[in-house]
């Protein structure tokens, strides 16, 4: 009663350890070892100065242990890379015309299997400048300049991985305007990423009461909320997303992947079988391999093959590949 009067006051954007007792079990939810293949998704929009979608940008996703991949944003000006690894990225864009705009990030060896990492681009013409971050979110329009100061310190911080130092600004940036929302969820950001999750909750829920429609710290919420195992909580925390972002595939994915552990799984099929079907969706390896999880438990053998082998075909060396193979091997046998 308490998880739904709190979701129904003010709530509810790499999931999940995977602890099931099964052939499914080990490789995808160790987090004390780095994996050997990649389970992650790195997705993004790139605009032009007016805000219309940059078609047939040039992107180039870099990574010190895989090497480059290149890809040309679609007609609605989006990217999709998968089976990424854990690890340090460089990401540019380049397009006729345009300068090259680029960013660093990291997907942390903590980040929940099948996790994405969300990119945004707005290409400018030579010579012209970045706008300010004022000018470009609208969550910074009425805080006090000295307030973004120590929040674009912050941001700076958490792009090269100092996640401690990155929470210390933004806690500097609250002190100074203490309404400061996306304050609060980049703050909640930087913690999960160092598995902080009780008070990256509090964060999350913080910004969420000032701004009561913050879709992306309700995710966040719910990946916190995930990763604690409290799947019921979790779930309403996607449910929630959803309702406002019905096309958002990662949180049917999370969705699905909770029903999974909450042992509903005609619900848990349901949603990952949307979170493919969703666009972007075809890029999330994961959801393939609970499908097969979950038709495996209804002894719909070929049907379980199918997504355990598609699982492979997208992460070849995924950590539990072997363990898999296996599994694919008894399936077909009956």
């Amino acid at each position: 009663m308490r998880n739904k009067l709190l979701f129904s006051s003010f709530f509810i954007s790499f999931l999940a350890l995977i602890s099931t007792p099964s052939f499914l079990a080990q490789g995808i939810g160790d987090r004390n070892r780095p994996s050997s293949g990649g389970t992650h998704v790195v997705s993004g929009k790139v605009r032009l100065p007016d805000g219309s979608p940059a078609v047939g940008a040039r992107v180039t996703l870099n990574n010190t242990d895989i090497g480059s991949s290149n890809q040309s944003t679609d007609h609605d000006g989006e990217f999709s890379f998968s089976g990424m690894p854990e690890g340090n990225y460089s990401i540019s864009v380049k397009l006729e015309g345009y300068q090259t705009e680029s960013e660093s990030f990291t997907i942390e060896r903590f980040s929940s299997a099948g996790q994405g990492t969300q990119m945004a681009f707005v290409l400018r013409q030579p010579g012209q400048p970045k706008a300010d971050a004022k000018g470009t979110n609208p969550l910074l329009k009425d805080v006090p300049k000295d307030a973004v100061s120590k929040y674009e310190k912050g941001m700076e911080k958490a792009s090269k991985d100092d996640s401690k130092g990155a929470v210390a600004d933004f806690d500097a940036a609250i002190a100074t305007y203490p309404s400061f929302a996306a304050a609060y969820y980049e703050k909640g950001a930087a913690l999960l990423k160092i598995n902080d999750l009780d008070n990256a909750m509090a964060a999350f829920v913080k910004a969420i009461q000032l701004k009561p429609d913050y879709t992306e710290a309700k995710y966040g919420y719910g990946l916190a909320e995930f990763q604690k195992k409290n799947y019921e909580v979790a779930a309403a925390a996607f449910g929630d997303v959803i309702q406002a972002k019905k096309d958002m595939a990662e949180a049917h994915l999370n969705l699905g992947i909770s029903l999974f552990y909450l042992k509903n799984v005609d619900a848990s099929e349901s949603e990952l079988k949307t979170a493919i079907a969703t666009k972007g969706g075809e890029k999330l390896a994961i959801a393939h391999l609970y499908l097969g999880q979950i038709y495996s438990q209804k002894k719909r053998n070929p049907e379980a093959v199918s997504e355990l082998e598609k699982y492979l075909e997208m992460v070849p060396k995924a950590p539990n590949a072997d363990r898999i193979r296996q599994a694919i091997e008894q399936l077909k046998k009956g």
